[in-house]
């Protein structure tokens, strides 16, 4: 069941937002959604506001040259790849513990956008960047280059 809602906000828009959601049946979900999906990804340095206090970027600074970063294999987007990432992956959700767990073991690493469009090797079951599946195969012998099946990652 869902919690009640008994606050009301109310907020001002332009004439072309407010064409716009003219048109959305839900207005108050659609906005609900839309804030929940913007404060679930505020940046944990500077939450939100795109700068960071004066007095904390050497110890940023200072954390960020601790870590290793790693091109995804895909779309080769830098990604940080934390020291301690062996003992920390098997706490991680999901998706991200299969992503890094193939990292560990082939040294390749997928952003997670790489990852979900991944294709699958039935041979090996690792991910490979789209399009790049008949490479792979080649590279990793002679059973895995027989094998036409293709599976498209779904999670």
């Amino acid at each position: 069941m869902k919690a009640p809602k008994d606050q009301v906000m109310a907020f001002k828009v332009d004439a072309q937002l407010a064409s716009l959601l003219a048109s959305v049946k839900n207005k108050s979900e659609l906005i609900r959604d839309a804030v929940y999906a913007y404060l679930g990804h505020l940046c944990p340095l500077c939450e939100g506001k795109g700068t960071i206090p004066a007095n904390r970027s050497h110890e940023i600074e200072l954390l960020l040259k601790q870590l290793e970063f790693a091109a995804c294999s895909g779309c080769h987007t830098p990604l940080p790849v934390m020291p301690r990432l062996r003992t920390l992956v098997n706490k991680l959700p999901g998706a991200d513990r299969i992503r890094l767990q193939e990292f560990q073991k082939t040294g390749e690493l997928l952003c997670s956008d790489c990852f979900d469009a991944a294709d699958k090797c039935d041979t090996c079951g690792v991910h490979v960047p789209h399009g790049r599946l008949p490479a792979h195969q080649r590279r990793h012998g002679s059973l895995a280059a027989r094998s036409p099946l293709v599976t498209r990652h779904e999670d």
